[in-house]
Order: C-alpha cells, then structure tokens, then sequence
C-alpha cells in the first residue's frame, strides 16, 4: 500500500508537542513558557540579592531558603542553553523540514520502505498508534513517523498482526515519545 503524508501546520505543531521537552514541566508557569522564562531570568539575581540582605540582617534560615532557590534557578538556566534548548531546536527544525514535504511510504508484508530506506519488520519492536500518527520504534533507538488514516491504520494493523514480536499500543491521550523511548 502506497501512503503519501502531507504534514499540515496543525500535523507539524502536534507532532512538535509530542517530541519535544514540553511533557518534562507539568506546569507552566503563568500560562506562557516565554513569560515563565522571563521570570526566571529576572528573579535569579534577585534571589540571591536577597540571599545577601538576609544574611546581613541575621535570618539565616530565609538566607538558605533564597540561596536554594537561586542555586536551583541558575542551575536550570545553565541546563536549559546546555541541552533543553538545543533539543527543542533540532527537534523544530527536523519536523519542519523533514515532515515540510510530501512523502511517500510503501507498507506491505515484506517490510516498509520510507525515503528510499527498507525497514524490516524484525527490526521493528513497538508500533505506537496516536490519532493520525503511527510510531514505529526501529532498532537503536530510532523511530519512524507515518500520518496514516482510518484505512491505512487498519492495514497496517492486519500485517503487523502476523508479527507477533512487534508490540501495538493505542494512545488515545498525548504522550511524549523522548519519555517513552527513556521508560523502555
């Protein structure tokens, strides 16, 4: 079976969300990362600003309470230019440019041929279905994004059946495909 993927803009922020860092904060702070952001630089120094006055002033256990908190501040600002920022970036740049074209996936029972790449299904070891999205999980940590609809995901579904090693899951809530390959 032929399957052409045409990533809308709605496709391309949904599956942005799914990939990136967003699930590791629960909560956002203000209702808006950019503000929480923001926040977070401005109020650092004034923790420990206020660290210093504290501790002139004789209230030591207020002085250890905004020292953590500036400490636990600035450690999150270093590990956010480290690495948070740096993953957001390239998992951006991989969804709107690999997912910006028409591409064409060919599924049958010998294997899947994705970007002129054969894919066995030996190496396949978890199929992921999420709304228009499957999720194939391939061997060394990789993993292949195919918009499917109705039909196609039934006959998917059917060959993958006839692997009994390969694992299907049905997601019906959005769920974090960095959390799922470190829970594996």
């Amino acid at each position: 079976m032929k399957i052409i993927q045409k990533f809308s803009e709605d496709d391309k922020k949904e599956l942005e969300h799914l990939l990136s860092l967003q699930y590791c904060m629960p909560y956002v702070p203000l209702g808006n990362r950019k503000l929480a952001h923001k926040v977070i630089y401005i109020l650092t120094p004034v923790l420990y600003i206020l660290s210093v006055f504290l501790f002139v002033v004789q209230q030591y256990a207020m002085f250890t309470v905004e020292l953590t908190g500036g400490i636990l501040s600035t450690v999150w600002i270093i590990w956010y230019h480290r690495v948070g920022k740096k993953f957001e970036e390239k998992v951006h740049k991989m969804v709107y440019e690999d997912f910006g074209r028409q591409t064409e996936a060919f599924v049958d029972e010998s294997g899947i041929i994705f970007n002129d790449k054969s894919i066995d299904y030996a190496d396949i070891s978890n199929v992921i279905f999420y709304d228009k999205f499957m999720f194939a999980i391939v061997t060394g940590n990789r993993f292949l994004v195919i918009k499917v609809n109705q039909a196609e995901k039934e006959y998917i579904q059917t060959i993958l059946d006839k692997n009994k090693h390969i694992r299907q899951e049905l997601q019906t809530k959005p769920f974090n495909l960095y959390l799922y390959f470190k829970g594996k």
